[in-house]
């Protein structure tokens, strides 16, 4: 079974609905025949391209990019090029000049197909220091609406059955928080086990609908659309990450993938609601209260009393139903990864009906190596492991994986590939251990381990979700590397803060005010030493600062996962850091 394999088969599903998307303010639609139509039309250009004006190129597998925000002309450019037997280079569409002109150098890309004319002029402003020629297209210069050949759809066909396993079907850089990006070269035979595995493990039925909105350069936004092709559910491309809310409540999705901090940002919106009315907080504190007891007996498999039970349903259906609606209503599940997924908000989510399914994998993995399901629901892991991932630890406890998911070898990078691999086991440079029930638990990025002036070693990942629960901290980075205290900077909410402003009843002109007014680091005090009380004296955080900044990807803070860029932000806020331990 190759990709090539799945595109064939789109033979035999031609009516269903493939694709939604919106455009001039309606939601269109795309079957399967139309689907693989355009994939086989755009597959008939890009041999043109690679056969004709890039003939002379070493070698018949193109290395092909793409530069794209999130949209349904992506899924239709990526399975093309893997249907021809090319290689598939993503490019995040907020990538620095800097990142774009590695990856063009480093990828040996032959053309790359952008989005629009803004992406082009940034190719054009780095052009001059190509190590290579590189062929341009615009998403306007490529025909995605005439109907394909006969001669096209017969050799498209055959390239898609003369597909091997072992091929190479795409290289996805690595977008961490610290370092040069790495290429990771993944295969067909990748990609198959993790998408046929981890759908039918979570139980996605063909006649269910998404909402995709996640970069398609990150491993997971590929693994949607890898798994819209197999099995055949309905995708809805979100308009962006900024009309999510609004786009959820349109499609009323099935289920969804995200990374943790759209959580946060659901919970933080809730939250501030909540909290600006004493009644509808206290009623739905003890709304939680019900549900909490109801889950117990539930892990237990015990029946639950049903005098709980109804007073249950009662306030599911009076205190939960807005916090279901925000996700469009009829949400069964959602699954997150990129990064850890905090219990407390996996349990607040569980309790309110929706199951956030945790999984834990790398760019090197394909994405995930294990992952929580309906069935076996466990926040606070990452579920047990898929298929056929062989886990063990090495002796500092980080987390060694073999599987048919994990990556060849990192593009032209053999010592960073030899370092990766310990007795054929990758080394995911995180650190973890099995449960009592065999689930994976993920403690911290061994990379990022905190080792103070004591010689104590501090996880400092734990400590941010737990500052995070308060919904008016938006993101934290926890320091102390050689300190003899541990310290945090705090980047707020502003809604949040804004909204808890206003139940204060504490005047300001402007936002600014807020951030000097010295309730709020009073109140940010507060949640410090609730996370004090739940660690051990030498993991405290001593002391802190509030900055203003809103920490994103475009201003280079946060990874396009969403997280933290420790480096980054230790550098942006030096002195602040200085100043605390002086």
């Amino acid at each position: 079974m190759t990709v090539g394999k799945w595109l064939l088969d789109l033979q035999n599903r031609p009516d269903g609905c493939a694709i939604k998307y919106k455009k001039d303010l309606a939601w269109n639609e795309i079957n399967w025949a139309q689907y693989l139509d355009k994939i086989i039309l755009m597959a008939e250009q890009i041999q043109k391209i690679t056969i004709h004006q890039l003939a002379s190129r070493e070698t018949n597998k193109k290395h092909v990019g793409i530069l794209s925000s999130t949209r349904w002309e992506w899924s239709i450019i990526d399975l093309a090029i893997l249907g021809c037997g090319h290689v598939t280079v993503p490019f995040y569409p907020n990538m620095s000049d800097a990142d774009l002109l590695f990856i063009i150098n480093h990828s040996d890309i032959s053309f790359i197909i952008v989005e629009n004319a803004i992406f082009e002029k940034q190719i054009e402003r780095i052009r001059e220091k190509f190590e290579r020629s590189v062929l341009v297209k615009k998403f306007e210069d490529l025909d995605f609406d005439s109907a394909p050949s006969s001669e096209a759809k017969q050799n498209f066909f055959k390239s898609c059955e003369s597909l091997q396993l072992k091929d190479i079907a795409t290289l996805v850089y690595t977008s961490g928080t610290t370092g040069q990006p790495k290429g990771a070269v993944l295969l067909h035979e990748s990609i198959v086990s993790e998408v046929e595995e981890i759908f039918s493990l979570v139980g996605i039925k063909p006649h269910f609908t998404s909402l995709t909105f996640l970069p398609m350069a990150h491993v997971m936004g590929r693994i949607e659309l890898w798994g819209n092709c197999f099995n055949g559910h309905t995708l809805a491309y979100a308009e962006s990450i900024d009309k999510l809310k609004s786009n959820l409540l349109e499609i009323q999705p099935d289920f969804m993938v995200a990374v943790p901090r759209i959580f946060e940002k659901f919970y933080a919106a809730i939250m501030a609601k909540v909290e600006t009315q004493p009644f509808k907080q206290k009623l739905f504190n003890h709304a939680i209260s019900v549900s909490t007891e109801v889950l117990k007996y539930r892990e237990r498999r015990e029946v639950v009393p049903w005098g709980l039970l109804l007073q249950h349903e009662t306030l599911c259906r009076v205190v939960f139903a807005p916090v279901k609606k925000a996700f469009g209503g009829k949400l069964q599940f959602a699954v997150s990864g990129g990064a850890p997924l905090s219990k407390d908000l996996a349990n607040f989510f569980a309790y309110c009906g929706i199951q956030v399914l945790e999984g834990y994998g790398l760019t090197e993995t394909c994405a995930a190596i294990a992952v929580n399901t309906p069935y076996n629901f466990h926040p606070g892991t990452v579920g047990l492991p898929m298929g056929d991932c062989d886990i063990k630890f090495a002796a500092d406890g980080e987390i060694l994986v073999r599987s048919k998911k994990v990556f060849k070898e990192y593009y032209k990078n053999p010592e960073a590939t030899a370092s990766s691999f310990v007795d054929g086991y990758f080394a995911t440079g995180d650190i973890g251990e099995f449960t009592s029930g065999g689930q994976l638990k993920i403690t911290d990025r061994k990379k990022d381990l905190i080792k103070t002036a004591g010689g104590k070693y501090v996880a400092p990942q734990k400590l941010e979700n737990l500052l995070k629960q308060d919904p008016m901290i938006a993101q934290v980075l926890i320091h102390g590397d050689q300190k003899k205290f541990i310290s945090a900077i705090i980047s707020v909410e502003e809604p949040a803060v804004k909204a808890w402003a206003d139940s204060q009843n504490i005047p300001y002109q402007d936002i600014s005010e807020i951030y000097q007014n010295p309730a709020l680091r009073l109140r940010v005090q507060k949640q410090i030493q609730k996370t004090n009380s739940e660690i051990a004296n030498y993991e405290a955080i001593k002391k802190f600062e509030i900055v203003s900044d809103t920490w994103s990807v475009e201003n280079g803070a946060l990874t396009p996962s969403l997280k933290v860029k420790r480096k980054f932000i230790e550098t942006k806020y030096a002195e602040l850091i200085s100043e605390m331990y002086e």
